[in-house]
């Protein structure tokens, strides 16, 4: 019976030599000879009944037939590799992790911590890759774990709550000295530095802890929390920040805590994985570091509240969910239950 589909390994070799328009260079990148490439594009092109490659004495190039076939296969390809990574990556043994983490998340809180995840597993490699908000419907991710800034209502993978939604007023000291605030009252009259992703934090805040305020969204836009850092310390006015990502500017004092206290955010991160890559041993294993780190009295995460500062209204908005608790197995760093 006549074969309705070229190999797999005549469409590498077909993509690699197209890639670099060199069958000398295919070769090199599929660690087989030149002449190999060459059998298997001349194979294909006879299979196809389509030249696909113009042969010259300046090298390659593609015939338009030849553009119009790589521009199909390619996505098919690519599935295929996605496919068996994902099924690779699955295996309880897995050993690395790429983990997309908010940017100033991993900046400020995560890497100054993880040196001890790495001291107590060193044999579980974690490669940080580009950040992307999650969208776990897509079977296509470039990473098998992330850290995101939410409400913790990604349906279609695992999340667990961390940290983060203990937020604090903060400006510079010169600020500060240039606006005195003695009350709440009187951060209507201040410059609110905005995050641009996160467009609602002022107004919630408002209307949480003072009523509504038309103005709550008044202000300039930055969109990474560490640009917000380095707006407040220069004395652009105030933010609103989670406690966790500026612990070292306010013990430094190159941000002032205006009010001395917290106030709580429905949102905050959590580590995050799709549901079909959840049991990865090497995920399993962060998530219970990261578990005592923020829970168990490692180095960080949020303490409670006091009852005076927890407003009654703080809680995530109608239809998100409750933040994720911590495992209910005991934690393998210090025993304490879940």
């Amino acid at each position: 019976m006549r074969r309705r589909c070229p190999t797999l390994s005549e469409l590498n070799a077909f993509s690699a030599a197209a890639r670099h328009l060199s069958f000398s260079k295919a070769g090199k990148e599929l660690f087989v000879t030149q002449s190999a490439i060459s059998r298997h594009i001349a194979t294909l092109e006879s299979y196809l009944g389509h030249a696909l490659f113009i042969r010259g004495t300046n090298g390659l190039q593609l015939t338009r037939m030849g553009a119009t076939y790589l521009s199909l296969i390619r996505p098919a390809l690519h599935t295929l590799e996605s496919a068996t990574s994902q099924v690779m990556a699955t295996q309880q043994s897995a050993k690395s992790l790429n983990v997309s983490a908010a940017p100033t998340f991993a900046a400020q809180w995560l890497f100054p911590r993880l040196k001890t995840f790495r001291e107590v597993n060193p044999d579980i490699s974690i490669n940080f890759v580009r950040y992307s908000v999650a969208d776990y419907k897509s079977t296509e991710l470039d990473f098998d774990a992330s850290i995101q800034y939410g409400y913790g209502d990604w349906h279609d993978g695992d999340a667990k709550y961390l940290t983060g939604r203990e937020t604090r007023l903060v400006c510079s000291r010169e600020y500060l000295d240039q606006h005195p605030i003695g009350s709440l009252e009187d951060i209507k009259q201040c410059t609110l530095l905005q995050h641009i992703e996160i467009p609602l934090s002022w107004e919630y805040w408002f209307s949480t802890y003072l009523g509504d305020y038309d103005r709550a969204r008044f202000g300039p836009g930055f969109n990474l929390f560490s640009m917000i850092i380095q707006a407040a310390s220069s004395g652009f006015g105030v933010a609103l920040m989670p406690h966790c990502l500026i612990e070292k500017e306010l013990a430094t004092g190159q941000l002032v805590d205006i009010f001395g206290r917290t106030f709580e955010s429905p949102l905050g991160y959590y580590l995050c994985a799709p549901n079909w890559r959840s049991n990865m041993e090497s995920y399993e294993r962060l998530s219970q570091w990261l578990a005592h780190e923020c829970f168990h009295g490692g180095h960080g995460g949020d303490t409670a509240l006091p009852t005076d500062v927890r407003p009654a209204s703080a809680k995530p908005a109608p239809g998100r969910m409750a933040p994720a608790q911590p495992g209910e197995s005991d934690c393998p760093y210090c025993g304490a239950a879940g």
